[in-house]
């Protein structure tokens, strides 16, 4: 399925190509600067989920123990 192109996308594809290759890096910089920043933040809010960190911990521990059931059977289970 396609995703559906928004005016603010359009405009900034269309801004894009108006660049010279150095402002196009310029830009390419500051996209993964945001990106990154998103992530962080994501990752803070993960960690400050005392639960969820626990439960991660847990299914590591699951993991490492091998206590955890094969794709195919519970794909056939779907």
């Amino acid at each position: 399925m396609a995703k559906k192109s928004t005016p603010l996308k359009e405009k900034t594809v269309e801004d894009l190509g108006r660049l010279s290759r150095i402002g196009l890096k310029e830009v390419e910089d500051f996209i993964s600067y945001v990106r990154v920043k998103e992530e962080l933040e994501a990752t803070k809010e993960v960690f400050g989920d005392k639960e969820l960190v626990r439960s991660i911990a847990r299914g590591e521990d699951d993991f490492k123990a091998a206590r955890f059931k094969d794709w195919k059977v519970v794909r056939e289970d779907v």
